[in-house]
């Protein structure tokens, strides 16, 4: 059986199929839901997350154009809400590293890791890079945030980032570059404070 295009359960919903969205929903809703959980760090958040993305839109969907793809519009919609969380966030403490995959892990501390063989440090030094690495994105901009996770976790090209965030190539390029620059310095600042904490408990230590 053959697939309707987007583009004709978009126009089925216009006309009051709930069905033709439901199928939507089904197309995109992993992609909405990962989105949201490499941002926000928060699986609690993810369900409620999803249904209110797709709620916003439902509601807007009478503005879209059946010309354009729908999965990057829907994405930019989810970009919109994550960033709208994080702001929100700013009041609150920050959190620490949530459970995100392997892979995932393995991309945020390639980014971050001063040492070039990060696949040969300790788990407990890995758990600690980890850890600082959470609560480091946390406090980036939303925005520089959101284009750092699509470009660095989920591996989009900067063609696929400045669509869903609608912005020009080179100005999420720019984001992607600032995000990663802000982690590097922080990440550096945590780590020779580590250093010169261990070196300091050395000296100390009884002969």
């Amino acid at each position: 059986m053959v697939e309707s295009p987007d583009s004709v359960l978009i126009q089925a919903t216009l006309d009051g199929e709930e069905s033709a969205f439901a199928e939507l929903v089904g197309r995109y809703q992993r992609a909405v839901w990962g989105m949201v959980h490499r941002t926000l760090g928060n699986p609690a958040e993810g369900e409620d997350a999803v249904q209110e993305i797709f709620l916003r839109a439902l509601v807007s969907l009478g503005k879209f154009d059946l010309r354009c793809p729908f999965g990057p519009w829907i994405l930019r919609i989810a970009g919109n809400y994550c960033i709208d969380q994080l702001r929100r966030r700013r009041t609150r403490r920050y959190r620490l590293w949530s459970d995100l995959t392997e892979s995932e892990k393995g991309s945020i501390l390639a980014n971050m890791c001063l040492k070039p063989d990060v696949e040969n440090i300790s788990e407990e030094e890995r758990a600690a890079y980890l850890g600082i690495a959470r609560s480091l994105l946390d406090r980036l901009k939303p925005k520089y945030r959101v284009a750092f996770v699509l470009r660095e976790v989920e591996g989009r090209s900067y063609e696929a980032v400045s669509e869903i965030m609608r912005v020009s190539e080179s100005t999420a390029r720019v984001w992607v570059h600032r995000a990663r620059a802000g982690l590097h310095k922080e990440f550096r600042r945590y780590v020779a404070a580590s250093e010169k904490g261990t070196r300091n408990e050395q000296a100390l230590r009884p002969v």
